[in-house]
């Protein structure tokens, strides 16, 4: 047995309870947008991994990380609210794209700009700008063997 279980363990779990709050905390600061957490990261990563493309839902899956249906139902109802577009591929009826609709420049407005930069400095407001360049890269290297395991089925 491993020495670093108990604190592997330990690390886990407040990783749980820490995204449970983010999740509490950002959908209580976009619920003046209609939109939830989960609807929000949808949109930042069409905007920042896929600026000026509709990428299939299952390129934005991977990205997303979940699966094609877990972003379809968000896309969907993103969609719904006119926050995005959901495309059938030229090429290939049975593909869909999505796409970024006119409204989600609403939230790259400075009022939502101010905001949602209000909300990062009070999450992150007890790390000095080293302690968040070491977790910023701590992250990315817990995220690198989880992006290689195996896609659930789509």
């Amino acid at each position: 047995m491993s020495t670093r279980t108990p604190t592997e363990a330990e690390l886990f779990g407040r990783l749980f309870v820490l995204s449970q709050h983010l999740n509490r905390q950002a959908d209580a600061a976009l619920q003046a947008y209609g939109i939830t957490n989960r609807q929000w990261l949808l949109l930042a990563v069409l905007a920042r991994a896929f600026p000026g493309d509709a990428p299939t839902l299952t390129e934005a899956a991977d990205v997303y990380g979940t699966s094609r249906q877990n972003v379809k139902q968000v896309a969907q109802q993103l969609a719904a609210r006119g926050f995005v577009e959901l495309l059938s591929d030229p090429r290939d009826r049975r593909t869909t794209r999505i796409a970024l609709a006119p409204r989600a420049a609403e939230l790259d407005e400075p009022d939502a700009v101010a905001e949602q930069s209000a909300f990062l400095a009070q999450t992150f407001a007890g790390l000095t700008d080293d302690e968040l360049g070491t977790l910023n890269g701590l992250i990315g290297r817990c995220l690198t063997p989880l992006t290689d395991l195996p896609k659930e089925p789509s």
